[in-house]
């Protein structure tokens, strides 16, 4: 079977699944058995609030349960790639999408592997409509945290959108884009390296947990199309033409002066969120 070249594919399949979840009998019984044993997962919103498609059925064009349950070939690996590349973003571990798994799998009768396939840990694509539930979320719990003073929680939910605190201590730090050197402030970013939905409050106020760009450099980096090696070196996705890269200035003799306690977070951008374009 062809794998997925595009979105519509993709909510076709999804489609597929959510019959097969109204299903009864041995198609229900399959649908069931694809979510449980599932490792990579993209969360999209149901009728039913938040649901989840394994990648290895989502993969496939014009997939349905019963090719899927006949297809020996059929292969993650594959899949994942596949879904990247239309997603722009790559499936990474995620906390409350953990959670969020697990009470789905309670809601159809599921009780979900501890782990995915072969012991490792589930990840998740992160869609911006995704990401903004997340955030939502976290913003929420953050405003009804009783342990947390106001003042706390105003520099947190700030520092969601690169203002307050979070973003004065990126300004003290660097003064101008760290890239670049473009010195007009009132368009400089301040991105977190972590994303914010993904970092505990701690994380996302920590001033090595940021980097102030360019708008630009913002946008790429967000999307995971740049990162930086620990010496600060650009690390620029194949899936980036050198027309492209012209056009937004992005050069590959691109540096930025990192400390050691940018390094961890450093580390999660390439693992979690930088698309290299390798396969």
């Amino acid at each position: 079977m062809n794998v997925v070249a595009d979105l519509k594919q993709i909510k076709n399949n999804i489609a597929e699944l959510e019959r097969g979840r109204r299903s009864r009998g041995k198609e229900q019984e399959e649908y069931q058995a694809l979510v449980k044993r599932g490792t990579c997962f993209l969360p999209y919103e149901s009728k039913t609030g938040l649901s989840f498609a394994p990648s290895r059925f989502l993969g496939y064009i014009g997939n349905n349960l019963a090719t899927h349950a006949n297809n020996p070939n059929r292969d993650g690996r594959v899949t994942n790639a596949a879904i990247t590349l239309v997603l722009g973003t790559k499936p990474s571990t995620n906390t409350a999408l953990e959670r969020a798994y697990i009470d789905f799998c309670g809601s159809i009768g599921v009780i979900p592997s501890k782990t995915g396939t072969f012991g490792v840990e589930r990840k998740y694509w992160v869609t911006p409509e995704v990401s903004e539930l997340l955030e939502n979320r976290a913003e929420s719990e953050i405003s009804q945290d009783p342990n947390i003073t106001e003042t706390e929680k105003l520099q947190l939910i700030k520092a969601r959108i690169g203002q307050g605190a979070f973003r004065e201590s990126l300004l003290a730090m660097w003064g101008e884009c760290c890239v670049t050197g473009c010195d007009f402030v009132n368009i400089l970013r301040a991105s977190h390296v972590k994303p914010w939905r993904d970092s505990t409050n701690a994380e996302r106020l920590d001033k090595f947990n940021g980097l102030l760009l360019s708008p630009n450099f913002d946008a790429l980096f967000d999307k995971g199309l740049i990162s930086f090696a620990d010496c600060g070196d650009v690390l620029i996705s194949k899936s980036l033409s050198a027309s492209v890269c012209k056009a937004l200035g992005c050069s590959s003799e691109a540096k930025v002066s990192l400390e050691a306690q940018h390094a961890k977070y450093m580390k999660w951008h390439r693992e979690m969120v930088f698309v290299d374009g390798a396969a």
